[in-house]
C-alpha cells in the first residue's frame, strides 16, 4: 500500500527537479496528446488589449486589464465563434454584422479587475470614462458580466479566477448626434481615476509615419590655391659636343 502511494509522489516530485519548465512543457506536449490547433485569432485582437498595475510604493492598489471591441475584435469574434461551432459562411455574415451594427450605436470595452477592486457601482474607489478629441465622456453602461468564452481566449493570461470581468459601454452618438469618432479622430483614450491614482489607455486610430530624414551630401572641400609663389629652377643644359 505504502508503495503504491509513494510512486506517484516520486514521479511528480521528480518531474518539478527538472531543469527548466520548457522541459518538462515538451515532455508533456510529447507524452499526451495535446489535439490539433485551431485558429484562435489573438494576432488580430493584440493590437487592442491594454493592462496597467498600478502600485502605491510595494502595494498592488489596482490592476486592469481592457479590450476595445472594435470592429478587427469584434470580426475576430464572429470568425472564432463560428469556426468553433462549426457553423456556415452565412452563418459567419449573420453574426459579423451583428457585431459590426453594435459599434455604429456603441464603443464598448470589456474590462477585468481583481475581486477586491469593485467598479460600476458609486461606491466604487476607481472611476472609468472616455476622452475622445479633447473631451470627456461618461459610461452608458457599466456592470458585471459572464465573459463570453471567446473572449476569455482573447485575453490569454491575463483572464484567470482572480479576476472578475466588466462591461463597458459609451455612446458612440454626442449630444448633437454626430458620431464620437471620425476620420480626424486621432485615438480613443479611456481613463482609469481614483481620489489620488490615475492611468490612461490610448488606442491611436492612425499609424504615425515618420517622414526619413533627408540625405545631405557632404561637398568636398575645395583645395586652396597656394599664395605663395614658388621660383622656376633653371638647371644648366649640356653642351653638346663639337
Amino acid at each position: 500500500m505504502k508503495r503504491t502511494t509513494y510512486f506517484p509522489m516520486l514521479s511528480i516530485t521528480a518531474l518539478l527537479l527538472l531543469s527548466g519548465c520548457g522541459r518538462i512543457i515538451d515532455w508533456g506536449k510529447t507524452n499526451f496528446y495535446q489535439g490539433q490547433e485551431m485558429p484562435s485569432f489573438s494576432q488580430d485582437v493584440k493590437p487592442f488589449l491594454r493592462s496597467v498595475t498600478i502600485y502605491d510604493q510595494l502595494e498592488t492598489k489596482a490592476w486592469f486589464d481592457l479590450l476595445w471591441l472594435s470592429d478587427e475584435v469584434r470580426t475576430a469574434y464572429a470568425k472564432l465563434h463560428v469556426e468553433r461551432m462549426g457553423q456556415s459562411e452565412e452563418k459567419y455574415q449573420a453574426v459579423l454584422r451583428r457585431q459590426l451594427e453594435e459599434n455604429s450605436h456603441y464603443i464598448t470595452f470589456y474590462v477585468l479587475s481583481t475581486h477586491e477592486t469593485k467598479l460600476g457601482t458609486p461606491d466604487s474607489q476607481w472611476s472609468l470614462f472616455l476622452r475622445v478629441n479633447g473631451k470627456d465622456y461618461q459610461p452608458f453602461e457599466f456592470k458585471k458580466v459572464d465573459l463570453p468564452y471567446e473572449y476569455q481566449q482573447f485575453f490569454g493570461s491575463y483572464w484567470n479566477r482572480f479576476k472578475e470581468p466588466y462591461l463597458l459601454r459609451f455612446q458612440m452618438m454626442d449630444e448633437n448626434e454626430k458620431p464620437l469618432i471620425n476620420e480626424f479622430t486621432p485615438a480613443v483614450q479611456l481613463y482609469v481615476r481614483s481620489a489620488d491614482k490615475e492611468h490612461l489607455f490610448t488606442w491611436p486610430l492612425h499609424e504615425v509615419i515618420t517622414p526619413p530624414a533627408p540625405i545631405i551630401k557632404k561637398k568636398k572641400p575645395k583645395k586652396m590655391k597656394s599664395s605663395v609663389t614658388v621660383p622656376r629652377q633653371h638647371w644648366p643644359r649640356k653642351r653638346k659636343g663639337r
